[in-house]
């Protein structure tokens, strides 16, 4: 039987509760990316910014077999109306071409051009309607979104 899995990016811890909510939701495993060099975050508001408009990818700790997997949600914080330059990173080095993707990200108010370079960039087998959780989201009605996404676009 397959399984699925939560990669994800957070920095301010943001975007892990809602990985909380996604792992409770639907018993995927969890991989969170991590960095061999860290931002902090004043490097996120300094060198992140640059790292944003090159489309840096930069070093990640570990590797993970997706082999078992054929639903991946993969997700992270929106830095400068784009995805954090970490998934960048996994979307680049990973072959997701028979992968199922449900992108979801996290932003203070906007996301721009978040998902239209996600849906660009990751070459997989289908990439589902993303999941977009504002801040105001974040601190009232998280559940309540995550579930209404996950009934749409996963639970068929």
């Amino acid at each position: 039987m397959a399984k699925s899995l939560i990669v994800y990016y957070s920095l301010g811890g943001k975007t892990k509760k809602v990985v909380d909510i996604l792992e409770k939701l639907t018993n995927a495993d969890v991989y969170e990316i991590e960095m061999e060099k860290p931002y902090t975050k004043l490097t996120a508001c300094t060198i992140g910014l640059g790292h944003c408009k090159i489309g840096y990818e930069p070093s990640i700790k570990d590797s993970i077999d997706l082999s078992p997997y054929d639903k991946i949600f993969i997700g992270g914080p929106t830095w400068w109306f784009t995805y954090a330059p970490p998934i960048n990173t996994f979307i680049k080095k990973y072959d997701l071409t028979d992968k199922i993707i449900y992108p979801f990200g996290t932003a203070t108010s906007n996301f721009g051009g978040y998902f239209e370079k996600f849906n660009k960039e990751c070459k997989a087998k289908e990439i589902k309607k993303p999941l977009k959780i504002l801040k105001s989201t974040l601190n009232k009605g998280l559940e309540e979104a995550v579930k209404l996404w996950l009934n749409e676009e996963y639970n068929k």
